[in-house]
């Protein structure tokens, strides 16, 4: 019994839900992650769903197949394989299942394709945690959870993303303000923030009184980071702040609400 021969017969069998799976949810910069399931859930799933799949496509085609032959391969018993298909009949045989697979594969990740572009670009993967497409950040940073548009189709209109980002740093708790111009994910798991027009100011500002230095709940003086992009690694975020901006908005008014100085605010503009 030959059973490296049957595990890759049946994971031929298996690979067109997979190809379709991966096809449909695993493109782009942003995926979700997979489903969180074990060895066995996933052979079981993947065989359910493979089993119907070549069910429908033998329905149609089940005169074309030697299922004596096959059944052979499955089991592995090579020592009766001469008598059940002699070698000027193997090729055609063989021919014909590559061919099948093969077809079966390639039309699988087609399908899923297509099936992404149509939840895609009907708003779909917005409302539904099963057709979702991209993680969870990058549904909050491209306008998707913002009052009145969470589990919406489209995302809020805007131009530019202002973000405030609260870090533990060596120095203190400092709070970061500027324009979110990428992000890096890994799987669910958000790493790494890249800001430009930073500015940065003390969370709480330390004060002098007759006890000595205390601290009031007041953030300190901002101060303009010079350079062209700031990367905050997010491991050291508390939490986030964000400003979803269009440019018919007064950015005076964003800006104001930051604590940002004039100077930076002509700036900004």
């Amino acid at each position: 019994m030959n059973i490296a021969l049957s595990a890759v017969i049946i994971f031929i069998l298996l690979l067109p839900p997979i190809a379709f799976y991966f096809a449909f949810s695993s493109i782009g910069r942003f995926p979700k992650s997979g489903p969180k399931l074990g060895l066995f859930e996933g052979l079981m799933l993947s065989s359910i769903v493979a089993g119907l799949l070549h069910a429908t496509v033998l329905f149609f085609i089940h005169d074309r197949i030697s299922f004596d032959v096959l059944a052979v391969l499955l089991g592995g018993d090579l020592k009766t394989f001469g008598q059940v298909a002699p070698n000027e009949t193997f090729k055609p045989l063989f021919e014909s299942f590559i061919f099948y697979c093969a077809g079966l594969t390639v039309s699988s990740i087609i399908l899923g394709f297509v099936c992404r572009l149509i939840v895609q670009h009907s708003g779909l993967h917005a409302r539904s945690e099963l057709l979702r497409l991209y993680n969870k950040w990058w549904y909050l940073f491209n306008g998707y959870k913002v009052d009145g548009f969470i589990n919406s189709a489209n995302p809020v209109e805007f131009d530019i993303l202002f973000i405030d980002v609260l870090v533990n740093t060596n120095d203190g708790t400092m709070l970061y303000s500027g324009y979110l111009i990428d992000f890096v994910c890994s799987g669910e798991i958000l790493e790494r923030l890249y800001l430009s027009e930073t500015i940065k100011r003390d969370f709480k500002k330390g004060e002098m009184n007759e006890k000595g230095n205390i601290l009031v709940n007041v953030s300190g003086d901002p101060l303009e980071i010079d350079g062209d992009t700031m990367v905050v690694p997010f491991s050291t975020v508390i939490n986030m702040n964000l400003h979803f901006i269009t440019f018919s908005t007064n950015i005076d008014n964003v800006l104001q609400n930051t604590d940002i100085s004039d100077e930076t605010s002509k700036t900004v503009k």
